[in-house]
């Protein structure tokens, strides 16, 4: 005998829900309901891990985002104690949170079987496995009721919520509401859902888009209600001055004043214009590092955390020149090994945001041991020493040139370091990061294909290190949030559960013809420290690109991907 899932269920239904209250005073009522499908991490590199065992140690190629994690369990693993295991990780082909529980169940497999037969073990997941069993963005469904007035005033109201948790127990909760506007008082339950597919794990900005999707497509759908311009409902419940600022700035670059009234295009192609923000915080973890000034002139700043696509070796290399004033060709950054200064795993965008000050903080102490051994040598003072544009400065005239002063080292090196330095040198964590996006597009109203024509994508990332790489963050975000919003979607056997399109193929991401123009903008006005913006920009696009659709059609589409069957759909009244 088959039982359908929602009648076996316990979920927010069971819950009291006093309605009336929520609702009373309200002159218009929003209901609906809004899905998202899962979305796989689809890594590049798959998971896995290469072991080569030699005698009672090993050393562990992983492709982690965790290297202290990975050799931490490893070693836990097979019963060996601390400093048997190391593990290298220089560069990871992606991860998006997949990755972030140490060697996984693909590396300790590896290490047991090398570790049982002596033998090097190479494992790495292929496609197939990787779609089925490392992790996901979990699947959401939203039942929304709100009441509100007739200029747009939200005074509250009930939200049923599910995450779909496969095998697992937790882990599908998702962020409505986000606390970015002011919703009235809003009643929400939740319950995660298991079923016969793989668990969901931590995946850029987890909860975030599903929650931001839902979020803001309800703001558009009651701004339409009560006739009111989308973005000025936002600015009038906006809860912060800076997100404000950047609505008005964004909508500006994209033409905003453009924007026809939502449902009055005719014709077959329409245009829309949508917009979203999003904001970030997480405490930052502790971290060490070194900075290492060798006798022939070289620099090599050392810490064990790895590169994941963030640019994380070039974030390094640039703090480490920067305070000790050289070129950044005479520094080799060291990162991604469990015998360097333990560094803090890549996740919740929190890695920069504390190891730039504390690579800073080593390179200012390497740099202090190194003017007094030459200030000790030349029997003066520190204080009379500096370095600037590569040069040793005594009271602002030439003294010697970098080379020279390093061959004066005694010994091998000068090592600066600094230990767990939580917002030293530069405010690590202070504040949160803030967000905006707006999205021009249009829809075909016969074919039901949507095309992105631009984006633009604000983000405040307090002191940016190295721009390029920060603006290849933005615009990675937005890439994977028009695919999650456009493309992925698992598809499951419905009597087995078993993935039907675990494959690249049929299960489709963005392609280089998809891409539309996107302006990444790093706003920093008024903030100090570094910043987190990996994970942020992935949070309001889908929603953004959702609010436009609404806006070219007059019709929502309140399921993620927006296929071009939802979208006819929509526009049939379906």
């Amino acid at each position: 005998m088959k039982t359908r899932i929602t009648d076996a269920m316990e979920g927010p239904e069971a819950a009291p829900q006093n309605i009336a209250d929520l609702l009373k005073g309200a002159e218009m009522i929003h209901e609906a309901v809004y899905t998202t499908e899962v979305q796989t991490h689809s890594s590049l590199e798959t998971h896995g891990a290469s072991i080569d065992h030699r005698g009672d140690s090993a050393t562990a190629y992983v492709s982690t985002q965790g290297t202290s994690a990975a050799r931490d369990g490893l070693e836990e693993a097979l019963g060996l104690p601390r400093g048997k295991f190391e593990v290298v990780c220089e560069y990871v082909g992606g991860g998006f949170g997949s990755k972030l529980n140490g060697a996984g169940k693909e590396g300790t497999t590896a290490a047991r079987v090398g570790a049982k037969y002596k033998r090097p073990v190479y494992l790495f997941c292929d496609r197939e496995e990787d779609h089925l069993d490392t992790g996901n963005r979990p699947s959401a469904r939203a039942d929304v009721k709100i009441g509100f007035k007739k200029d747009g005033t939200i005074l509250g109201g009930l939200v049923n919520c599910w995450g779909a948790s496969g095998v697992a127990k937790g882990g599908a909760g998702m962020t409505f509401p986000s606390g970015r506007y002011e919703l009235g008082e809003i009643k929400k339950n939740h319950a995660d859902v298991q079923l016969n597919a793989g668990a969901p794990r931590p995946f850029r900005a987890p909860g975030h888009p599903q929650g931001a999707f839902i979020e803001e497509l309800v703001l558009d759908e009651i701004a339409t209600k009560a006739g009111v311009d989308p973005l000025e409902l936002r600015l009038k419940l906006s809860k912060d001055a800076d997100r404000s600022e950047m609505l008005q700035y964004a909508s500006k670059l994209i033409g905003w004043k453009d924007r026809r009234a939502t449902g009055s295009q005719k014709g077959i192609l329409r245009r829309g214009f949508g917009c979203a923000t999003c904001v970030w915080g997480a405490p930052p973890p502790g971290a060490s590092a070194e900075v290492v000034i060798h006798r022939d002139g070289s620099v090599e700043p050392r810490t064990g955390t790895q590169d994941i696509g963030t640019g994380q070796r070039t974030t390094m290399g640039i703090c480490a020149a920067n305070i000790l004033g050289i070129p950044l060709n005479l520094v080799n950054v060291s990162i991604g090994r469990s015998s360097l200064p333990p560094g803090p795993g890549s996740g919740g965008s929190v890695t920069s945001p504390i190891t730039a000050p504390t690579m800073m903080d080593a390179a200012m102490d390497a740099r202090k041991k190194f003017l007094e051994m030459i200030a000790s040598q030349a029997g003066a003072d520190a204080s009379e020493f500096d370095i600037a544009a590569g040069s040793i400065v005594r009271n602002t005239k030439q003294f010697m040139t970098w080379q020279q002063a390093c061959a004066k080292i005694a010994g091998d090196s000068i090592v600066g370091k600094s230990e767990n330095a939580k917002g030293a040198a530069g405010g690590a964590g202070k504040g949160h990061s803030n967000g905006a996006q707006f999205v021009e597009l249009e829809v075909d109203t016969e074919t039901g294909v949507i095309r992105v024509l631009r984006v633009i994508a604000i983000q405040s990332g307090g002191r940016v290190i190295c721009r390029k790489t920060a603006e290849s963050q933005i615009i990675g975000g937005v890439i994977q949030g028009l695919s999650y919003g456009l493309y992925e979607q698992r598809v499951l056997d419905r009597n087995f559960g078993s993935m039907l399109n675990a494959n690249l193929d049929m299960y489709k991401i963005l392609g280089p013809n998809d891409m539309p123009h996107i302006e990444p903008i790093l706003w920093h006005k008024g903030q100090t420290g570094v910043r987190s913006i990996g994970e942020p920009p992935v949070v309001p696009t889908a929603a953004a690109v959702a609010c436009a659709v609404l806006n070219a059609i007059g019709k929502p589409v309140r399921s993620l991907p927006m296929t071009p069957d939802r979208v006819l759909a929509a526009l049939q009244g379906a």
